[in-house]
C-alpha cells in the first residue's frame, strides 16, 4: 500500500512541475466556414486535432472562390469530401476542389443525377482513386476523435435529389452543428420523430425556402444561431419571410451570406463565436492606424489612354427546354410559374415550381 502512495505522490508532484503552457493548456478549437458561394451551398470544418471536410461545393463558376478560400484557411488536403446530393449548386464547385487538393475519403448520397457535371465527377473520384462511399443513417465520420459526427438522413432511391440529402449533426463537447443539405419539411418530420435534432448552429435547409425549416421543426431544433446560404436577388425568392420569423421567434441569431459573407462559427467545446468577413455586404476592414511619418510624395503618373473596347453582345436567354434534365443544366433548381422557361407540363406535382 505504501508503495502505491508514493507512485501517486510522485506522479502528481510531476503533473504540478509541468509548465504552465501545458498544465493550462486551453482546448483545440473546432471551427466551421460556412463560404458565400452566391445560390448555393459549401461548409468547411475544420477539426479540433486538426483534420478537414468539405461538405458540398457550391457552383461551378464559384469553384476559384472555395479553392481561394480553403488555401487561405491553410488546407493542404481534404480527409474528407460529403456532395449532400447531386444538385449543380452543391456539386459544381468539387471537381475544381478535387484537383486542387488530395482528398482521402469522398462521401456520397448515392442519388444517380445524369447531368455531366455529376458523371465528370464520378469519373474523377476514380480517376484520382479516391476512396468513395454511399453514406448510410446512422453512419459515423471518423473526422476527429474528440467530435461526434453521424449521418441523420440519406436516401439513394429517393425520387427526388432534394429528398436524398445527407443531413449531418457534428458534435464537439456541448456545441452542436447540424446540416441539412436541401432536405425538405417531410425529410424534417421524418429525422425529428427519430432523433435529438437539437443543436447550436442550423443551417436551414434549401436556402431559406418554404419548402424546408417548419415551425416544428425549428422549435424542435431552437438554435442559437442559424445560417441561410442563398444569392442575393435569386429568382426563387430565398429566404422566405416565414422562416426569418420561425427562426427569431426561437431567439436565434440570423447569419445570411449575401450580407455577411463567409462566416465562421469557432468553438472549444462549451462556447461559442461567430465571425463574418461582411457586415451589411461591405467587408469588415480593421481600422487603419494613423502614422507619424509623412508619406513620400508620389511620383506623377503618366496619362494612361484606354485601349478601345467593342461592346459585347447580351447572352440570349434560353426558355425552351426538351424536359426536367436539360431545363437543370440553365437552373439547378427548377423555375417557379410566371418565369419564361416554367412548363405546366414539367410540374409534375401541381405545386407552381417545374423541376424542382
Amino acid at each position: 500500500m505504501k508503495k502505491y502512495f508514493s507512485i501517486l505522490i510522485a506522479f502528481i508532484l510531476a503533473i504540478s512541475l509541468l509548465p504552465a503552457s501545458i498544465a493550462n493548456a486551453a482546448p483545440a478549437e473546432l471551427k466551421v466556414h460556412f463560404l458565400d458561394v452566391g445560390q448555393g451551398d459549401s461548409i468547411l470544418i475544420q477539426a479540433p486535432g486538426g483534420k478537414s471536410m468539405l461538405v458540398d461545393g457550391g457552383t461551378k463558376a464559384n469553384s476559384g472562390k472555395v479553392v481561394s478560400f480553403l488555401k487561405s484557411k491553410g488546407v493542404k488536403k481534404l480527409d474528407y469530401v460529403v456532395a449532400t446530393h447531386p444538385d449543380a449548386d452543391h456539386i459544381g464547385g468539387l471537381i475544381t476542389v478535387l484537383n486542387a487538393f488530395p482528398v482521402t475519403n469522398f462521401i456520397d448520397s448515392g442519388h444517380v443525377h445524369t447531368s455531366q457535371t455529376y458523371y465528370d465527377l464520378l469519373t474523377l473520384i476514380d480517376k484520382k482513386n479516391i476512396k468513395f462511399s454511399v453514406a448510410q443513417e446512422l453512419d459515423k465520420i471518423a473526422l476527429d476523435p474528440n467530435m461526434i459526427i453521424r449521418v441523420l438522413h440519406a436516401d439513394e432511391n429517393a425520387k427526388d435529389s432534394n429528398d436524398a440529402s445527407i443531413v449531418l449533426k457534428a458534435t464537439y463537447n456541448k456545441v452542436s452543428f447540424l446540416l441539412m443539405g436541401d432536405a425538405d419539411a417531410a425529410i424534417e418530420d421524418k429525422i425529428r420523430a427519430k432523433y435529438d435534432v437539437a443543436a447550436t448552429v442550423l443551417k436551414n435547409g434549401h436556402h431559406g425556402s418554404d419548402t424546408s425549416s417548419s415551425a416544428a421543426f425549428i422549435n424542435n431544433v431552437k438554435p442559437s444561431v442559424a445560417i441561410l446560404s442563398y444569392g442575393k436577388n435569386n429568382s426563387y425568392g430565398h429566404p422566405h419571410l416565414a422562416i426569418e420569423s420561425r427562426l427569431k421567434n426561437v431567439g436565434a441569431k440570423t447569419y445570411k451570406t449575401p450580407l455577411d459573407c463567409d462566416i465562421t462559427v469557432t468553438s472549444n467545446g462549451v462556447k461559442h463565436a461567430v465571425s463574418t468577413a461582411c457586415k451589411d455586404g461591405k467587408k469588415v476592414t480593421a481600422p487603419a492606424t494613423k502614422s507619424t511619418v509623412n508619406p513620400a510624395p508620389k511620383p506623377i503618373a503618366k496619362p494612361v489612354t484606354k485601349p478601345v473596347t467593342k461592346p459585347v453582345p447580351k447572352p440570349s436567354i434560353r426558355t425552351n427546354f426538351k424536359n426536367c434534365t436539360d431545363l437543370r443544366t440553365v437552373h439547378p433548381a427548377g423555375v417557379a410559374k410566371g418565369h419564361p422557361a416554367y412548363q405546366s407540363k414539367m410540374d409534375r406535382d401541381k405545386d407552381g415550381w417545374a423541376c424542382e
